[in-house]
């Protein structure tokens, strides 16, 4: 989907949804990012690699439109980013919260995953454990 300036992809890393999204992000974009997250959250999505590294910010609105999509996913998606420069630092002063992991690469996101890993979320339970409502992992 091309929406003016960006650019948006959707594929597959090592079996979790890949979001790439290239070029320029303004504040309208905001509708078209919410619509592809929606879609996610429909599907049961539990983890998401959203890769940003080729993605600038057109001023507070294209950033604040950015933070505000990955605060409404909420803690039932673990989202894995893959920023640099200028956007990593903003997303890590936005503090979104555990469900939201910051990468500089795809090398360093790769070392994290692994194919023998279980799916990538945002809670964690032993495989053996009876217990049916667990916390949020911290």
């Amino acid at each position: 989907m091309d929406c003016a300036e960006l650019s948006i992809a959707v594929e597959k890393l090592i079996g979790v949804p890949r979001l790439t999204l290239r070029g320029h992000l303004d504040g309208w974009h905001d509708q078209a990012m919410a619509g592809v997250f929606a879609g996610f959250q429909e599907q049961g999505t539990t983890s998401l690699v959203l890769d940003i590294a080729g993605l600038s910010f057109n001023g507070v609105n294209g950033a604040t439109s950015m933070v505000n999509a990955l605060r409404k996913l909420g803690p039932d998606m673990a989202v894995h980013v893959v920023a640099s420069g200028l956007s990593a630092r903003l997303l890590q002063t936005a503090q979104l919260g555990s469900a939201v992991r910051l990468y500089s690469s795809t090398n360093e996101l790769a070392e994290y995953i692994s194919p023998s890993s279980q799916d990538l979320t945002s809670r964690w339970a032993p495989e053996n454990s009876d217990d049916q409502e667990m916390p949020l992992a911290a």
